[in-house]
């Protein structure tokens, strides 16, 4: 490792704590301008609030008090050997600050494979849609990325789970208690979708940024599961044991049934295609019959009629709005290509309808809302601007 490295390090950490003389901030600024990704990579560092808050930890250690606390268990001929330890321990903090800033150096410069030239030139880039990616957390804790086209996962107590292809199957064990001790958590992120057929046979499709926990095993008188963001259900038809699915602040009941949630925020909408469901909060609860959707939080239950093909239409491919508000659009457009959403200025009051495909990329689901509300875009790495003023259609990449 070079010695520059080294002093770029001491003089990194100097300058998070506010600690350098105004010639250690002239040198550190001549290392920075010889490499403009440097500058890139401190000030994601000083925006980083763990590292100033670790910083500062350090900072409130009294290390000399430390080591004489040590040093008063051996004998005065050990003085050296603290300096050398000190020593030591001080060239190995700045050693790991070198590591860490090449580890982040390098992931900052890593490339975005979701990230693509735009040909039409419209804009600085393009993105592509999501893919079927998940994360599968066992009862132990152990994390699992599912991302491979077929594996088998260690066993929960007997229970055998396959994962192949976006979706993800547990072996039915109806008699193994210890497995029913035992939850899985299923996390998908942001661009992402995956399907789970639970132990009962029950059929789970889990939209972006959603999470499903569930029992490796169905073995009482109940089946529950808990879900946060959206998912379809086809649940697996059982008169002995009701399916429950527990949310923010209500629980939707079903005994063999086809249903879309979609409970992201405190309310869940809950629309029915086929069976009965009994959509319950705290203080009241509601049966739906098919077309029906309810909207259900901790105080009310409102039954409407519902939009089934709006509903089940991401679990199809599509993105599908009828009068829809521009920002929850915008919202849904942005967890399904991982976007941040910028707005350059308060954007008016608008409803849209309209469907586009889910496998487009983001320059033409950009074309559609263009097309029918009015604004104007732009997208900067994964930055999705709306209304960008005198946005440059020749802008090169």
């Amino acid at each position: 490792m070079k010695e520059e490295d080294f002093e770029l390090a001491e003089l990194i950490s100097g300058y998070l704590r506010c600690t350098l003389t105004p010639e250690e901030e002239e040198r550190l600024k001549s290392l920075l301008a010889a490499d403009e990704k440097r500058y890139k990579l401190l000030e994601a560092y000083r925006a980083a609030g763990p590292t100033a808050a670790r910083l500062a930890n350090m900072d409130s250690v009294d290390v000399d008090q430390a080591w004489r606390k040590v040093n008063s268990r051996f004998q005065a001929t050990q003085v050296v050997q603290r300096k050398n330890r000190y020593a030591w321990l001080k060239y190995a903090a700045i050693l790991i600050a070198v590591i860490g800033v090449s580890i982040f150096y390098f992931n900052l410069n890593k490339p975005d494979p979701g990230i693509i030239p735009d040909i039409t030139k419209t804009y600085k880039n393009d993105v592509l849609p999501g893919t079927q990616t998940a994360k599968l957390i066992l009862s132990d804790g152990t994390q699992i990325a599912l991302d491979k086209e077929k594996q088998v996962i260690g066993d929960e107590k007997g229970t055998t789970i396959v994962s192949n292809q976006g979706e993800i199957s547990y072996g039915q064990s109806a008699t193994n208690a210890l497995a029913a001790a035992k939850y899985n958590t299923l996390i998908v992120p942001k661009a992402g979708t995956y399907k789970v057929t639970l132990p009962d046979g029950s059929k789970v499709m889990l939209n972006a940024m959603s999470e499903l926990e569930f029992p490796v095993s169905f073995t009482s008188n109940e089946r529950i599961v808990s879900l946060k963001g959206e998912a379809y259900f086809e649940v697996a038809k059982d008169a002995a044991r009701p399916f429950k699915v527990k949310l923010n602040e209500s629980e939707v009941e079903v005994l063999g049934t086809h249903f879309n949630i979609s409970a992201y925020n405190q309310t869940a909408k809950t629309t029915l295609l086929e069976g009965s469901v009994r959509v319950s909060n705290a203080k009241s609860s509601n049966m739906l019959i098919p077309g029906k959707q309810a909207l259900s939080d901790q105080q009310n239950i409102a039954v409407t009629k519902g939009d089934v093909d709006k509903a089940v239409a991401w679990c199809k491919g599509d993105f599908y709005f009828s009068n829809d508000a521009i920002e929850p659009v915008l919202t849904e457009i942005s967890r399904w290509y991982d976007l941040k959403l910028v707005y350059k200025r308060k954007i008016p009051e608008i409803h849209i309808t309209g469907h586009v495909s889910r496998k487009a990329k983001l320059s033409e689901v950009l074309d559609m809302l263009k097309d029918v509300s009015n604004l104007s875009f732009g997208i900067e790495g994964r930055n999705l601007i709306i209304n960008q003023p005198n946005i440059n259609q020749t802008e090169k990449i």
